[in-house]
């Protein structure tokens, strides 16, 4: 019996394994994205002052990025951010599920900026 498999499959497959490979490697670039992902702005009501400060290390940690060997200041930005992020949130300026989302966000581009070589 022939075994027929179809071009779709065969470079979803390829695909597939590209992007799961070892080898590849997140870029400057790619960190710039998962770091505008992280936002203060949406659903919650945050107070001015909250938003800047924390909007203040996100533009940093983007800045360094787009500098050679940004990444250790870009990562020391974001650590910044984190404890702004965490004040907030025993201050009740930002509610555990936002934070809760800023939290997953932060943690992707901090993977992703460790991740810079």
């Amino acid at each position: 019996m022939k075994r027929i498999v179809s071009k779709p499959t065969v470079m979803s497959a390829v695909l597939l394994a590209a992007l799961s490979s070892t080898s590849w490697a997140a870029t400057p670039e790619d960190c710039q994205r998962a770091v505008d992902e992280i936002s203060v702005k949406g659903r919650a009501n945050y107070d001015s002052a909250t938003e800047a400060e924390m909007t203040k290390y996100l533009t940093a940690a983007n800045t360094s990025l787009m500098q050679k060997n940004g990444a250790a200041q870009a990562l020391k930005e974001l650590k910044s951010y984190e404890q702004s992020l965490n004040k907030a949130m025993n201050a009740q300026k930002i509610t555990q599920g936002d934070g809760g989302l800023l939290k997953d966000k932060l943690d992707k581009a901090m993977k992703c900026v460790s991740g810079l070589k």
